[in-house]
């Protein structure tokens, strides 16, 4: 057994157990200098050749544990193995790390993939994040629970899809554009079963009268986009699905209305929306979830330029019930809100 090999030993310092063969983390927590209290969740120690040749990184899940609710249960949990990921990531030489994880797999494995998390375009060392990179690399660290479960694996489904949320809203706005946002979305959901997707163009959005939209591209040269996930895993297909809607602004400069330059690079995050819908969902199609789900994103940058719109420039036209509003003049960059009696609809 090689010394790049880890373990983590989630304890409950008011309950002795020994999870692991030849574990014993009260004990090996004695020969630390941890004065007379129990240690807080998330409190660790990291011993070396213990099991020989290995380094093993204890973590407590806080006293009194056991009595605690069950949501209560997995916070600690998350907070422990997060701890300890933390902790043991600073080592180079550690390549795999085993987790106990009969606590609750579920969290152990969403912890321990976001606590590895950590977004870098560095070119000193080959940055994982490059969307250059013809194959997605490898995390630095593999993790594997000492038992095999559906829970753990389920686990490092949602924390993969919330680390590419995190990547996607990272990202500087030069490299997610709307179309890099779809091209992306495109390879993460490849080969997925009941997946469908559809990038629309302004042409489209013109089509169908979507001016409010187009009117925030206009100061920009990158092509908007209107990108729809269509998942169809329930039984009955034809179901009403559940929709989910994400803003996709991938720069928001303010237009013509500047923000202060002061944080301004912090906007390449407003299309934050839209990455967490996509994240959701690919975790709802990798899990084949029953249900069936429309996600809808529009994506465009919003830029000062000789053809932003102008503050005023926007309006709202009230048609009566007579009126077509395909007759109305799509360049107005119009609102049309249709009067029926008294009401808008």
């Amino acid at each position: 057994m090689s010394t790049s090999q880890a373990l983590i030993v989630p304890f409950d310092p008011s309950a002795p157990s020994q999870a692991v063969a030849g574990v014993l983390p009260l004990q090996l927590w004695s020969l630390t200098p941890s004065g007379d209290k129990a240690p807080k969740a998330g409190a660790t120690a990291t011993f070396y050749n213990t099991p020989a040749s290995k380094t093993m990184t204890i973590s407590s899940v806080g006293d009194g544990f056991a009595a605690k609710a069950s949501e209560v249960k997995r916070e600690l949990v998350r907070k422990s193995v997060g701890a300890a990921v933390k902790e043991l990531k600073a080592f180079e030489g550690v390549k795999e790390v085993v987790v106990d994880a009969s606590l609750d797999p579920h969290a152990a494995a969403v912890a321990a993939h976001l606590a590895l998390y950590k977004f870098t375009l560095k070119t000193n060392v080959p940055s994982p994040f490059d969307p250059r990179n013809a194959e997605p690399a490898g995390d630095k660290i593999a993790f594997a629970p000492v038992e095999a479960s559906a829970e753990w694996d389920r686990g490092v489904v949602y924390a993969q899809s919330q680390n590419l949320a995190r990547t996607l809203a990272e990202y500087p706005a030069n490299m997610i554009t709307p179309t890099a946002f779809t091209e992306r979305v495109r390879r993460e959901f490849e080969g997925i079963a009941n997946v469908e997707i559809v990038v629309r163009d302004e042409a489209w959005a013109a089509q169908k009268g979507m001016n409010v939209f187009l009117s925030v591209t206009h100061g920009t040269s990158e092509p908007a986009k209107f990108l729809e996930i269509i998942y169809k895993g329930a039984a009955d297909k034809t179901a009403a699905p559940l929709a989910f809607v994400g803003k996709g602004i991938t720069f928001d400069s303010g237009g013509i209305s500047l923000k202060p330059g002061a944080g301004m690079k912090l906007m390449r995050g407003d299309m934050g929306g839209a990455a967490a819908v996509i994240s959701a969902a690919l975790a709802i199609a990798k899990l084949q979830l029953p249900i069936n789900l429309v996600v809808t994103t529009p994506l465009t940058e919003n830029m000062p330029g000789p053809s932003a719109t102008k503050p005023g420039d926007l309006c709202v036209l009230f048609l009566d019930s007579t009126t077509d509003a395909t007759e109305v003049d799509r360049s107005l960059r119009c609102v049309l809100i249709k009067r029926t009696g008294s009401d808008f609809s």
